[in-house]
């Protein structure tokens, strides 16, 4: 138990300590919610109680939780065990600053470029400083943090058991975005879904107005694009649901 855990290591040397499964799952989730300071203040106040921030880092990129910056995750929709479901993407503000992640030999928390809509992963690379300098010197460093959540729905033989949501992407962005954009990535991860055999019912976000535009457009309402016909889709107004 906690309680147990933390007496154990309160006669052994830092370099010592051990905890138990419980005690490092309990960790983690501790610093996803709590966040740095929260972490901190608990540790430095029950000795040994939990893992020092440089073990909690091991334990984080060891437990396949860790995400790289603009990948979408959609292979983790299997997870929900749901066949049906919402996504939604807001953004909000964030310290500006980047970092160098080891992980991807990438450069994250500057604003990330996006394609037809869709965000580019691992796209500031540098091998010199002059590298990082011409990187710094062209590009703004993101003060909003996009995020992509899925949300799944019950199925009618376990209704009461709603199923939990799922980050699939976070990165940094600028507030250049436009409402052609924001449309081609919602049908793109209405495809990437689709192929996890993942029928997305509708997208939810707030009411900025680039959002409402593609609302507009994709709904075909008193607003249409000439290039982006949705109603023509094979999958447009039908859902397969399984009688099984």
């Amino acid at each position: 138990s906690f309680i147990d855990n933390l007496i154990n290591n309160i006669s052994q040397s830092p370099n010592n300590f051990r905890h138990s499964e419980p005690v490092k799952n309990f960790a983690m989730c501790l610093y996803f919610l709590g966040g740095k300071q929260v972490y901190e203040f608990i540790r430095l106040n029950l000795y040994g109680a939990i893992p020092c921030l440089s073990t909690l880092g091991e334990l984080i990129n060891n437990s396949g939780t860790a995400f790289n910056e603009a990948q979408f995750n959609f292979e983790n929709l299997r997870q929900c065990h749901s066949d049906f479901g919402f996504c939604s993407e807001d953004t909000t503000g964030v310290i500006r600053k980047f970092e160098y992640d080891s992980k991807t030999d990438c450069f994250v928390g500057f604003a990330t470029p996006v394609n037809r809509g869709v965000p580019l992963p691992r796209f500031y690379r540098a091998n010199t400083f002059n590298d990082l300098k011409t990187i710094y010197d062209n590009n703004e460093i993101a003060g909003l943090l996009n995020v992509h959540m899925f949300q799944g729905i019950p199925t009618e033989e376990n209704s009461a058991r709603v199923p939990r949501p799922l980050l699939l992407s976070a990165y940094g962005v600028d507030n250049r975005i436009t409402t052609i954009n924001v449309l081609y990535r919602w049908m793109n991860i209405f495809q990437q879904c689709l192929k996890q055999n993942v029928r997305i019912i509708g997208f939810a976000t707030d009411a900025d107005g680039r959002y409402l535009s593609a609302m507009r457009l994709g709904s075909g309402f008193f607003a249409s694009s000439f290039d982006l016909q949705l109603d023509a889709n094979e999958h447009a107004f039908k859902i397969n649901i399984s009688t099984n």
